[in-house]
């Protein structure tokens, strides 16, 4: 089947409209030169001192909030000390556009210096974007909607599955599916969690409410009260609307029902739904919601 372009939820719609050293102001070291390789990327492994002003954040960078009071601190880190791991970038259109290390430029410039050390890699599109998530993800520098945004533009520009960005990212694919998830949360909600007011724990349990009043009243009560993931969880077990009465009205199966449906989901990433019908029978249902999810569920269910 033909892969189609992931479908976004209300919120995420909104939201889109060598060593250790110091360096200075020396003379740039002349570059060792490349010898062809036979893999995609090819690193240039020596450091050089560029112009500060022919170095460009990379638009696709995953990370886009940068925090005023971490970045003065490494700045002035810098004046002390300079810069001790060069920032990683691609040649493009005569300039430098920075592949991982925008934070240490942004304090560079705040700094004052006027060169910064690069090492400079050649890669195409999609390799820059994966590295870039990549240095993010593995120092822990993403808020969760970044690191879910990230990997939507993964699959989007570049028409992957979510099991070929997990294969990209080193992660489970589940994983991927849960970061997705988040997305479809209420704008509201999303702003809280770039903010950081809410966790990663708290938003997989307010995307299962699938009300989007209730959520972000619970994501309301989350931070003025300073709940944690646990009391979030009993506190949407108390709010979630009574379902529909069937033959089988016995609260412990209806417990574990919601159980398993909750299992599956935080197991697989996909969204399922369980049913009670007359004289103990039931349905468990896989929903998807374009050609790409069904795809995605195909390839792991045929495993």
């Amino acid at each position: 089947m033909q892969k189609k372009t992931p479908q976004l939820g209300k919120g995420m719609a909104a939201l889109l409209g060598g060593s250790p050293a110091s360096y200075t102001d020396a003379p740039a070291p002349e570059a060792a030169p490349i010898e062809p390789k036979k893999k995609e990327i090819q690193i240039e492994t020596q450091p050089m001192l560029v112009d500060v002003d022919k170095v460009h954040p990379n638009k696709g960078q995953p990370r886009k909030i940068f925090k005023e009071k971490e970045l003065m601190e490494l700045s002035e880190s810098i004046k002390e000390n300079g810069v001790i791991q060069p920032i990683l970038v691609v040649e493009k259109d005569g300039a430098f556009e920075i592949v991982a290390g925008e934070r240490r430029y942004r304090a560079s410039r705040l700094a004052g210096l006027t060169k910064v050390p690069v090492i400079v890699k050649r890669a195409t599109k999609k390799d820059v974007l994966v590295m870039s998530i990549i240095e993010n993800v593995q120092r822990s520098d993403l808020n969760c909607v970044e690191e879910a945004l990230a990997y939507f533009q993964l699959m989007n520009e570049f028409e992957l599955t979510q099991e070929e960005v997990a294969k990209k990212i080193g992660k489970e694919r589940s994983t991927i599916a849960n970061f997705l998830r988040i997305l479809k949360l209420p704008k509201d909600v999303i702003v809280s969690l770039q903010k950081d007011l809410l966790s990663f724990g708290h938003a997989k349990i307010l995307v299962g409410i699938n009300d989007d009043e209730m959520t972000k009243r619970l994501a309301n009560e989350v931070i003025t009260k300073g709940l944690s993931v646990r009391e979030l969880e009993e506190l949407a077990k108390k709010n979630k609307k009574p379902s529909k009465k069937t033959g089988n009205d016995n609260k412990f199966i209806a417990e574990q029902y919601t159980q398993l449906r909750n299992k599956l989901e935080q197991k697989t990433g996909y969204h399922f739904d369980v049913k009670a019908k007359k004289h103990g029978a039931g349905e468990i249902t896989i929903k998807f919601s374009n050609e790409a999810e069904f795809n995605d569920i195909f390839s792991y269910l045929m495993k």
